[in-house]
């Protein structure tokens, strides 16, 4: 079976794939691990998690942490030397399934606990690093963080601000602003992203840094109260002349980019992997809903047009899981596997995951918009599941850029996969595209919006890659992304219509006079302490 990035013999590793980099036991042992936490969390679920009561009080009970440290969910790809369960890919992506399934938010507190908050430390920490924290990440004593995204930054790493500045006697400084830091206040160790200063004042590249919470001039910022996900903790991070040393660097010195994007590419799996299980769950509930409700001549699911959804969102999870797990077999067998597969799932399944909790709202009806019904708090918090970790519309374009400047490359990862005719076709399109006269538009809105349909067209293209290489006999779901393959082809052949910036201007500074431009500013809730009573009196 080819992988999207060729295998370790034909290609090799490079800078921006991922892979394996752990031990981990044997097939059998990880595959019984999974299947008793999976067993173990049916039963927990049903007698010890409110999901409403976590979202409501914005707070994960103590007892829920506990136990799930105690069953082992933040040690999944910790190795055994260090008290983990080291677990293949695809029994991980299992464990998420059913977290997912099981409560949307408690699932996503734990891939960003394993993923962006172990990994970079289980993967590419200093073993002296190692052997201190990740018995207690392993065990949930510790939970890790990851600091990348910061007001004016998030994936670009050239935007960042957080320095490293070289300190007298070695070692760095580090200053800077996180936000959006899942963990953020309850971490015991970050994994810190920042620009290197060089000893000239220049730019010594990117930086990875494995800090201690503990560690002077390190500060939680205040927590972000977001639409969903109302228990996961997540605030900003004050870094003031934080030291490290070369214990604390995570992979080469310089290289923190190489750390970054093995983070960010293996979140955005466990991503998709949460992703399929909650887009069963609301298939579940969906069509229990459809079958039960009566309605003119029959039942609601048996209506054409909630029977089409239905039958869509079926596709996209039978879909779904051959893309989930055939990229968890490339990551198990020890394959690189470049950014752009991973991207691609990420953009598809939280795609489908927004399609599919919007179609339980609608369908509900009234009853959608009643929180007492589930349905209003998994739309909640699958909305950011299009958002962090890179939007879907910066990642299409990301992939547009790839495809439209790296085509033959991207091509080949089709190609390796087994399907040379769509890599072909893809090209072909692509080649059409960047042809194309200038547009009214202007040559940079033009090449925005013409890379965005590239990028589209390889995301259902990598789709029906992956469910031909998967298989698995679902043959209607391998018709459903042929299908919109070919709309994501016959989109590359039209050009789109929409207003210049200047007509945009234009058309919103009239809505000035139709509808004014109110900004509020009658004070809400006094959340300070008075100054009389603070440790340092304000100085008036």
């Amino acid at each position: 079976m080819g992988a999207l990035g060729g295998s370790t013999s034909a290609r090799g590793w490079s800078p921006w794939s991922v892979g394996r980099r752990y031990r981990t036991v044997s097939a059998d042992v990880s595959r019984g691990r999974a299947d008793a936490q999976i067993d173990w969390l049916r039963q927990y679920a049903a007698t010890r998690i409110n999901s409403r009561l976590i979202d409501e009080r914005r707070c994960i009970p103590p007892y829920v942490a506990l136990d799930f440290a105690n069953e082992g969910l933040f040690g999944l790809l910790i190795e055994e030397r260090f008290g983990g369960q080291a677990m293949h890919m695809a029994d991980i992506a299992r464990v998420l399934e059913q977290l997912a399934a099981v409560d949307l938010g408690l699932a996503t507190w734990v891939l960003t606990s394993v993923f962006p908050g172990t990994r970079p430390v289980a993967q590419w920490a200093t073993e002296e690093f190692k052997q201190e924290w990740l018995p207690q990440l392993a065990a949930g004593r510790v939970y890790g963080a990851y600091a990348q995204t910061e007001p004016d930054a998030g994936s670009d790493f050239t935007s960042i601000g957080t320095t490293a500045t070289p300190a007298r006697g070695g070692g760095w400084r580090v200053t800077g602003h996180k936000h959006w830091i899942g963990n953020g206040s309850w971490a015991g160790v970050v994994s810190v992203i920042s620009q290197l200063a060089d000893p000239d004042g220049g730019s010594g590249g990117i930086g990875a840094f494995a800090i201690p919470m503990s560690a002077g001039g390190i500060r939680p910022g205040a927590e972000h109260l977001s639409m969903g996900l109302r228990g996961m903790v997540q605030t900003g991070l004050h870094l003031d002349g934080v030291p490290v040393n070369a214990v604390n660097v995570l992979g080469e010195e310089g290289q923190g980019a190489v750390v970054a994007v093995d983070s960010m590419t293996m979140t955005r799996f466990a991503i998709a992997a949460a992703s399929l299980g909650a887009i069963k769950r609301v298939l579940r509930l969906a069509h229990r809903f459809g079958t039960r409700r009566k309605v003119a001549g029959g039942t609601l699911a048996g209506h054409g047009n909630v029977l089409a959804t239905l039958g869509e969102l079926a596709a996209c999870a039978q879909a779904g899981e051959a893309i989930v797990y055939w990229l968890a077999a490339q990551l198990d067998d020890g394959h690189p596997v470049e950014m752009e597969p991973m991207v691609a799932a990420k953009v598809l399944l939280t795609e489908w995951l927004g399609r599919a909790v919007d179609s339980l709202v609608q369908l509900y009806g009234g009853r959608g918009y009643d929180e007492e019904n589930l349905a209003a708090q998994l739309y909640r918090d699958a909305r950011v599941y299009r958002i962090f970790e890179g939007a879907s519309e910066a990642l299409v374009d990301f992939l547009g850029a790839r495809v439209t400047t790296q085509g033959e490359r991207v091509g080949d990862l089709l190609r390796d996969a087994g399907a040379a005719d769509v890599g072909d076709r893809l090209g072909v399109a692509v080649a059409e595209l960047k042809a194309r006269p200038a547009s009214p538009l202007g040559d940079h809105a033009a090449k925005d919006a013409r890379k965005a349909l590239a990028g589209k067209a390889f995301t259902w293209a990598f789709a029906v890659a992956a469910v031909r290489a998967r298989g698995g006999g679902q043959q209607w779901a391998l018709e459903f992304v042929e299908q919109r393959f070919e709309q994501a082809l016959a989109a590359c052949g039209t050009e789109l219509t929409i207003a210049s910036p200047e007509e945009l201007e234009h058309i919103v500074a009239g809505y000035a006079d139709r509808i004014g431009d109110v900004e509020q500013s009658l004070p809400g809730a006094r959340i300070g302490l008075d100054s009389l009573l603070r440790v340092r009196a304000h100085q008036g």
